[in-house]
């Protein structure tokens, strides 16, 4: 997996590449949210458009990711998810635990609000 981070006043931005499948990428994730909240940031958006595939240690990298960010008073958004991963966040019910919009203007503005 790669990954790329923007911000955007107080949002972060991380784009996610790849597939999301072992501990290295679980790892990385885990180090870039934890690096956020050292910088204080608690409005994280987290682009999956470009992951190809994920598995259960993909998926407990995304929830380790949000519990983390949510203990430190913060939220992650998570955008452009595609039809399969998608179908895997509906069958874990994870669509009640995650924040999911279409596109990161949309996490942005949800922000907002």
């Amino acid at each position: 997996m790669h990954l790329e981070e923007k911000i955007m006043g107080e949002v972060a931005v991380v784009y996610l590449k790849g597939e999301l499948l072992d501990d290295e990428d679980d790892l990385t994730l885990r180090q870039k949210v934890t690096s956020l909240t050292v910088d204080e940031i608690k409005k994280v958006i987290i682009d999956l458009g470009k992951v190809s595939r994920i598995n259960s240690r993909g998926l407990s990298a995304l929830i380790s990711a949000v519990k983390t960010m949510r203990a430190y008073g913060g939220d992650i958004r998570f955008t452009q998810i595609d039809k399969q991963i998608n179908d895997i966040f509906v069958e874990m019910r994870l669509v009640q635990v995650f924040n999911t919009y279409e596109t990161v203007g949309r996490a942005m503005a949800s922000y907002q609000l």
